[in-house]
């Protein structure tokens, strides 16, 4: 569905994105996940025809991604970050015009508008930025298109939003739609995505699946009162903090068990490394290279 190889652009002297080559399969959740100014939003404009590489080359639905090329776009659907439409119009005329361009199931976005809760008619411009995002969701959704490009759509949005919309991406998903997510959120991106793509500095880290990511999951260790000289295999001391010990664990857990079971503690608390804290890492690791 998406095809990026040894992508470049740069703004001047400053790097955008360096050498990316990302695949994003027909009916997948992609995730591509970044801190700001990463490179996220620079590849996505490329992919969307707004911006030009100055080297490597992109391909969407097996059409090369020129500067303009609108014949594409027919077929995504497109969320900014940030939403902007027309401030003096109600957002049930929003809505019409874009459902006076497309073609647009009506029992559809009668469920987009349900699920997301949108006022009609209230003035755009009067929205809060969650409401703003929320008729993007709308405007980039509503005419099912075959691909989703979506960049940072959850930010803003109440928490009950947030998860109504993942469980509408979901949807459509079984319906074959490719969605290509980039957020900050990486309790969504867990919670959805089929593979994950880490950038940094306009450099993909890695590109993994959710699968292989949770099984490389490392575990956190906490004992009390704290104890600096735990020795096991896959077991690495990290710091002291309030009195307990901590340390990462990859292995066998039942090993684990048994090893701590010769040392009487007052505490111990083993749990999953989160995904924000298994990137980060990832991110140690690209530092300290």
């Amino acid at each position: 569905m998406i095809n990026v190889v040894e992508a470049r652009k740069y703004y001047g002297k400053s790097r955008g994105i360096h050498n990316v080559t990302l695949q994003v399969n027909e009916g997948e959740i992609f995730g591509f996940v970044g801190p700001n100014g990463s490179g996220k939003t620079t590849l996505i404009r490329v992919l969307l025809g707004l911006l030009e590489l100055q080297g490597g080359h992109a391909t969407i639905l097996d059409q090369e991604v020129k500067l303009g090329n609108h014949k594409i776009n027919q077929d995504i659907g497109y969320m900014p970050s940030e939403s902007f439409f027309f401030n003096e119009m109600k957002v049930q005329g929003v809505i019409d015009f874009f459902k006076g361009i497309r073609k647009v199931d009506t029992d559809y976005l009668k469920l987009l508008i349900e699920n997301l809760d949108i006022d009609l008619n209230k003035k755009f411009g009067a929205l809060s930025f969650g409401n703003k995002k929320k008729i993007g969701i709308v405007v980039a959704l509503m005419h099912q298109p075959k691909l989703l490009i979506l960049d940072e759509p959850t930010s803003g949005l109440d928490p009950l939003i947030q998860s109504r919309f993942l469980d509408l991406l979901l949807e459509a998903k079984k319906k074959g739609t490719t969605i290509l997510l980039s957020s900050h959120v990486l309790s969504e991106i867990e919670k959805v995505c089929d593979r994950v793509a880490l950038i940094k500095e306009g450099v993909i880290l890695f590109t993994k699946s959710m699968e292989d990511i949770r099984k490389d999951e490392h575990k956190r260790l906490m004992v009390t009162p704290n104890y600096q000289n735990l020795v096991l295999e896959g077991l690495s001391y990290i710091n002291d903090y309030n009195s307990s010990s901590h340390y990462t664990y990859h292995g066998d857990v039942n090993l684990l068990i048994d090893y701590l079971s010769q040392y009487k503690f007052k505490d111990v608390v083993l749990r999953n490394i989160g995904l924000e804290e298994l990137f980060a890492v990832y991110y140690t690791k690209e530092d300290l290279s």
